[in-house]
């Protein structure tokens, strides 16, 4: 008996520029999780693969058969033309062919090929990309999701029993995952906020429910899947494989969108859409949901992304890169659930040698943000190698009024700039002058930007064994034991007396152990007041 052709087979065969009835130069093939994606010159080619997991389940020929049609007819709500049918592919025994003749054994969806350059993700990478241009988007989304299908079995879908279902879905299997794309951190926090949130929140989501607000929407809105071309908007690629993560709340479509728009530091595209959709769209408070569901959302691409990094028939570098991409998703969920949506700085302050710049380097790497060392910048603009250790001599030309003045006033204006652009930055830097603190945190209120502050504190005996330390490897403070005089560069002033949201943390016990049991529930409760104490913790 000769067996049956597996997936590589399939692959192999779309590859082929022969295997197309139309001609065309070459073919690029593309794979994720679920799907193989083949690009002629002319026309794209979507393989659904014989898989299953706890979210879908392609596993028979029936069924993809059956989801490739609803592919086509759930597309042709948001991209009329694009679709163009479903072609059987023939086994003879021998070859494949989308000629008539021998076994059907799989299918593809035939669309049209749209222009690279066309595809918002492409677009949005120019600078001077016009923000009017997705006025035409915002329109066909406000249209859409006001005649979007409803009714009260739809509306089931938006209850917090199954938006409890569908994040266990998602992040029931984290520990699967700890140290290959997300932080053991990760893994333990993200869930409690998440569902911390609903049980706390129940009785947002039944409001939204009672505002008609659950609709049969798109369920994977992401700037891939959005193509702009001589005013005509094309939005492709939606849910088919699974109602219930296609029939979910408004503010859980557009959320998918404001996401991928964080994710790829286009957070002024972010914004100009989420003014303009949800000044129509929305009367009551989404704020706190839209941060519920972007790390919902952050999280379910974390899991696609390694689920494509596990698949064997993937090249390396894919499976690599995908890896990666997982990492960068999972950090931006455990940002949005300790630091929120709005803009933030995160500051990292206290006297020599607490352990401030440690703490600050864990951060950075749980939360995937960007740090700002206050002795980087200061050499940086003498124009010195930061690891190069100044004579004693010359030391304290660095350490001028006016030069430190300089060093904090750039500071806090590049700090401003990468949490605007990016949504969080952290800021290294002793702040023993109050003033300095005190003005950050007005420029934060003026800039609408959340200012968090976390004052580490440590015995004189680890401060002088870290700064003995230092004497042999590099760093780029230039303090040293020589200079330590007890309580000379120490914090003097009350921290809460300048801030609104500060804290302070011993730097005894271990780094992981303060993030995980001091700062990230502080965090939770600044930002998430809401949320029962005892629950966070």
């Amino acid at each position: 008996m000769i067996p049956e052709p597996q997936l590589t087979d399939l692959i192999q065969f779309l590859a082929r520029p022969d295997s197309y009835e139309e001609k065309t130069t070459s073919v690029a093939v593309l794979q994720t999780h679920i799907s193989v994606v083949a690009l002629t010159d002319q026309f794209v080619y979507k393989l659904k693969k014989n898989v299953r997991f706890d979210f879908l389940d392609f596993s028979t020929l029936a069924k993809r058969q059956y989801y490739c049609q609803e592919e086509v007819r759930l597309n042709q709500r948001l991209s009329a033309d694009l679709y163009q049918g479903i072609l059987p592919i023939y086994w003879d025994g021998k070859t494949l062919t989308f000629q008539s003749g021998g076994e059907v054994v799989d299918y593809v969806i035939q669309m049209r090929r749209l222009s690279d350059e066309g595809l918002l993700i492409n677009q949005m990478k120019d600078p001077g990309f016009p923000l009017h241009r997705v006025d035409g988007l915002i329109d066909r989304l406000l249209a859409f999701y006001q005649n979007a299908p409803s009714s009260p079995d739809i509306a089931a879908f938006g209850t917090p029993e199954i938006i409890e279902a569908t994040l266990q879905e998602v992040t029931g299997n984290f520990f699967r995952y700890e140290n290959l794309t997300l932080t053991p951190l990760a893994a333990r926090w993200i869930p409690i906020f998440l569902t911390n949130f609903l049980h706390s929140h129940r009785n947002f989501f039944e409001e939204r429910i009672q505002l008609g607000k659950i609709v049969e929407g798109h369920g994977d809105l992401r700037s891939e899947h959005i193509h702009i071309e001589n005013n005509i908007i094309t939005i492709f690629d939606c849910i088919e494989f699974s109602q219930h993560l296609r029939c979910l709340d408004i503010l859980n479509d557009l959320a998918f969108l404001l996401m991928d728009l964080d994710y790829r530091h286009c957070r002024t595209l972010a914004d100009y859409l989420q003014e303009k959709l949800f000044s129509v769209q929305e009367n009551s408070d989404w704020a706190p949901l839209i941060t519920f569901y972007k790390t919902y959302r952050a999280c379910v691409r974390g899991k696609v992304d390694t689920l494509k990094a596990k698949e064997p028939e993937i090249s390396l570098p894919v499976r690599q890169e995908s890896q990666q991409k997982a990492r960068r998703y999972f950090q931006l969920a455990l940002r949005y659930a300790v630091l929120g949506s709005q803009p933030a700085i995160l500051v990292c302050m206290g006297g020599a040698a607490t352990g401030k710049s440690t703490l600050a380097t864990s951060l950075a790497s749980e939360l995937g943000l960007a740090v700002l060392n206050s002795d980087n910048i200061r050499k940086q603009q003498a124009g010195i190698d930061p690891f190069y250790r100044l004579p004693e001599s010359e030391r304290w030309l660095l350490y001028e009024k006016a030069v430190t003045h300089n060093v904090y006033k750039e500071m806090a204006s590049r700090g401003l700039r990468e949490a605007q652009q990016t949504g969080a930055v952290i800021l290294d830097a002793t702040y023993r002058d109050q003033d300095k603190l005190k003005n950050l945190q007005a420029i934060c209120r003026r800039k609408n930007v959340r200012l968090f502050v976390i004052q580490t504190e440590a015995p004189v005996e680890l401060i002088q064994q870290r700064l003995q330390q230092r004497e042999t490897q590099p760093s780029v403070s230039d303090l040293q034991m020589s200079d330590y005089v007890s309580g000379q560069f120490e914090i003097t002033y009350a921290i809460e007396t300048y801030v609104e949201n500060g804290l302070k943390v011993n730097t005894q016990v271990s780094t992981s152990d303060t993030i995980d049991q001091e700062i990230i529930p502080w965090l939770i409760q600044q930002v998430h007041p809401a949320l029962p104490v005892a629950l966070q913790f």
